[in-house]
């Protein structure tokens, strides 16, 4: 009897040895839970980061791309191929159906206009260009309607009457001027040389620099 008895206290002292054991065994489980949730945190952490750093890397190498786009187009713009040469030849028939031919004004000042019945900014610097010309008629200002239409030109004239002679390119070409943009204005001396040239509109500030370089 007391055999059995102790063998079975030794079998109880047995269990809670068991129950340790098992306990232990949840706990390491749940450490390796833990660690591998803090794994897939710590993944997706990086993860996100990596993305976020490919974009950022996107984002600035667009923008850089852009900028030297821009500074390509703004220098080729700021220095247009004719500048300081002779003008190339060029003719513009007005509504009255008259042909102004640009090369034939030499011995005189003349404020060469490229424009467009659909360029709203050219619009904006209609007036300002009509005031000059109506102040400075020792100037001669011309306006060359390109990459238009002839009821476009039309419908201007009779919105947006010019001042000075304007109308069609019936020879030349804007493209020998280096226009890329309109509206798009040059200034030639006197010589028939190309002194500047401005590209957007005119304000009469920027206007009154640029005709005191061609009225020397």
């Amino acid at each position: 009897m007391g055999s059995r008895l102790r063998g079975a206290f030794r079998a109880d002292r047995g269990r809670p040895q068991d129950s340790r054991a098992h306990g232990q065994t949840e706990r390491t489980a749940v450490r390796a839970n833990r660690c591998g949730k803090r794994a897939r945190l710590d993944s997706i952490h990086v993860n996100r980061k990596s993305a976020v750093i490919g974009a950022t890397a996107i984002i600035l190498s667009s923008v850089l791309l852009l900028s030297l786009a821009w500074g390509l187009q703004h220098a080729a713009l700021a220095n247009p191929p004719v500048l300081g040469k002779v003008a190339p030849k060029l003719a513009i028939q007005t509504a009255a159906g008259d042909q102004v031919r640009v090369w034939e004004m030499h011995g005189k000042p003349v404020v060469l206009n490229f424009w467009a019945s659909w360029c709203a900014t050219c619009i904006e610097e209609g007036q300002v260009l009509a005031d000059a010309a109506s102040a400075n008629p020792n100037v001669a200002y011309v306006g060359a309607d390109n990459q238009d239409t002839a009821s476009g030109f039309a419908a201007f004239e009779a919105r947006h009457p010019h001042v000075y002679p304007a109308g069609p390119i019936v020879a030349g070409s804007y493209q020998s001027y280096g226009v890329a943009g309109l509206p798009a204005t040059f200034f030639i001396d006197r010589n028939g040389v190309v002194v500047a040239s401005f590209t957007g509109p005119l304000d009469s500030r920027t206007l009154d620099h640029y005709l005191a370089l061609i009225a020397q």
